[in-house]
């Protein structure tokens, strides 16, 4: 096994043969020595070089491709599918509508399918090869060394982007067009479940009246901060502890957990929402290789072209989940 300053000297070879591929992955390989010997200056030189190698790699326009699929669909699916899209539309009553839209069950991926089809369809070259997956800004994303969890969420990517494309992006494209969903029909809709304080359901206005603009950078910067705080209310009526504390010293202060990955995976969170609702929120908020959109609008990350028609659509896809499956609970 190569030691640390072997390993260094072969990503300095690399880079200066502008192989910047392979330079990332010794640099990566001699980060994770470097941790282990708790070498602080080979850590800080490994972290930066990896993201400095990536960016390269990305730029050199050698190493990554982008690759298109196409699904052909049959004249009987696609009658199927046009008439599922048209029992939905055609009726009157939005709120009937927006609440069919909440109950269907396969608008979130299921999970048990995806890892079967993952499984199944895994390329033999992500598991005898080196794999990592990198954002566009050049970090190496979590568990994407791990060739099946890699798959998998390429998988579970596609699924989602099949459900937004096949239905909810046709399904609101024509409520929107004929006027089904208004600016006045689908606040009326959040407002007469009840789930909401007065003061969250005036934000959470904004925020819908921005998506039927096309204002899409304001709908999500809003939805999707209100949307935790409507998931943790909705924990909080059944029981699920939602308040954490902090101690310094002999100082104890308690607050509202933040929403992690970890309730997602909790056994408690996925009884009361459902597993395959849990992990599309985990996917679509938080996971790194998934749209991550609640971190990168934290954190300033998010993209003007991540604000777009479709993420909008399956923020406000998230809520009519919920608004379609729980009432409030009269104390």
């Amino acid at each position: 096994m190569e030691d640390l300053t072997s390993i260094i000297e072969s990503a300095e070879k690399a880079k200066n043969n502008q192989s910047y591929f392979s330079a990332a992955i010794y640099y990566k390989n001699g980060l994770n020595k470097a941790i282990k010997n708790n070498d602080s200056k080979s850590i800080k030189l490994c972290r930066k070089m990896i993201v400095e190698m990536n960016k390269k790699s990305i730029d050199s326009g050698k190493d990554y491709q982008t690759i298109e699929s196409e699904a052909q669909f049959s004249e009987t699916q696609q009658e199927q599918l046009r008439k599922h899209v048209e029992s939905i539309v055609k009726i009157e009553d939005t709120n009937q509508i927006l609440k069919m839209i909440g109950r269907n069950p396969h608008y979130c991926p299921n999970i048990d399918e995806v890892e079967i089809q993952s499984k199944e369809s895994i390329p033999i070259f992500s598991i005898l090869g080196t794999s990592t997956t990198i954002s566009s800004d050049g970090h190496v994303l979590r568990g994407s060394s791990d060739p099946q969890y890699a798959w998998f969420a390429e998988i579970y990517r596609i699924s989602q982007g099949i459900i937004m494309s096949l239905y909810l992006n046709r399904i609101f494209y024509m409520l929107i067009k004929d006027k089904k969903i208004t600016s006045r029909s689908l606040p009326k809709y959040f407002y007469e479940s009840k789930l909401f304080d007065e003061d969250h359901l005036k934000i959470i206005t904004i925020g819908l009246k921005c998506y039927l603009k096309k204002d899409y950078v304001s709908a999500l910067h809003i939805l999707i901060p209100q949307f935790e705080a409507f998931l943790l209310s909705i924990a909080q009526q059944f029981q699920l502890d939602i308040v954490a504390h902090e101690k310094k010293g002999e100082d104890v202060s308690t607050r509202t957990i933040i929403l992690s990955e970890n309730h997602l995976d909790s056994d408690g969170f996925q009884k009361v929402f459902g597993k395959n609702y849990c992990r599309q929120v985990k996917f679509v908020l938080f996971e790194q290789m998934g749209y991550k959109l609640r971190h990168k609008l934290a954190h300033g990350d998010i993209k003007s072209g991540e604000c777009h028609f479709q993420n909008a659509t399956l923020i406000l896809y998230l809520y009519l989940y919920l608004l379609g499956r729980f009432k409030k609970k009269e104390k």
